[in-house]
């Protein structure tokens, strides 16, 4: 059954969404502004063609939705969440992607009672004019294990995007967060790709001290897997991988990033708990000087 779908915040991985749902029969609509606006007709995704769904700009009061994605930075959710409630916009699900943890709770006063539903993407998406790489992963994508992530989960693996409702998504989240803090901010640093900083001795160093300071915070608050098995799997995941990190490619195009959601969290819950937070103290300083 044909399902409509409102994507807001179209960059590279709200277009690949976007372009999923509507090849498998889905109505979508694309809400974006700058990066929308320069897509034509058509996009290439890994050199495959694919035609662009519906492109909006403004929203149309009133509307309905089966399925509302959020997939704009973690710094326009509110903004975006507040435009949805003005124009009075109803939806069955409510969906953020989101790069590691985030407290949601401070959304409740726009959303009310509405559930905002989170899913967390362990593949790597970079748009160049009207092409679209994809870096697959064995992770895919991942949401909560509950009726609403199960129906989230069908809808995305039906329209061919590997996605599973998982029981430990929590830990996922924060295994992400983890990857993140190594990997995001030093590829903006060095301009460089993911397999380039774990080949470097230089760069893995400083990719195995952030691990362990992150590693050392989140199992206060998160039932991690042992130390091993989350290193070897990122080495695994991303040490091969060609891809520039998100948050390397916002700086090359002059876009704010997401860094104070990434090393910024990481530091502050290091300070609650009184814990070492110099290696993210220090990248993030190593970041703010190529700002």
């Amino acid at each position: 059954m044909q399902k409509r779908v409102l994507i807001c915040g179209a960059g590279s991985i709200g277009i690949y969404l976007g372009l999923m749902l509507h090849t498998h029969n889905n109505y979508v609509e694309l809400f974006g502004k700058r990066k929308l606006k320069e897509i034509k007709d058509h996009i290439k995704i890994n050199n495959k063609q694919f035609k662009i769904p519906k492109k909006i700009f403004n929203l149309t009061k009133n509307n309905y939705y089966d399925f509302i994605f959020i997939t704009a930075k973690l710094y326009n959710l509110e903004d975006i969440l507040k435009i949805i409630n003005k124009h009075n916009i109803k939806y069955k699900h409510l969906i953020s992607i989101q790069n590691g943890l985030v407290d949601n709770s401070k959304y409740h006063s726009i959303i009310g009672n509405k559930k905002l539903l989170i899913i967390s993407v362990f593949e790597g998406f970079r748009l160049n004019k009207n092409e679209l790489t994809m870096t697959s992963t064995k992770l895919g994508w991942k949401t909560e294990y509950s009726k609403e992530g199960l129906e989230i989960a069908k809808l995305l693996s039906d329209s061919g995007i590997t996605c599973h409702a998982d029981k430990n998504f929590d830990i996922l989240r924060a295994e992400k967060t983890i990857n993140n803090c190594c990997l995001n901010a030093l590829s903006a640093i060095n301009k460089t790709t993911f397999d380039k900083l774990f080949s470097n001795p230089k760069t893995r160093e400083i990719i195995d001290l952030l691990f362990d300071e992150c590693y050392n915070i989140l199992k206060r608050d998160f039932d991690l897997e042992d130390y091993k098995i989350l290193k070897k799997r990122m080495y695994k995941t991303w040490s091969k991988m060609k891809h520039y990190s998100s948050t390397c490619q916002d700086v090359l195009s002059g876009r704010k990033t997401e860094i104070e959601f990434l090393n910024g969290y990481i530091i502050k819950l290091g300070k609650k708990y009184n814990l070492p937070v110099k290696e993210n103290e220090k990248i993030i300083k190593e970041f703010k000087k190529i700002k």
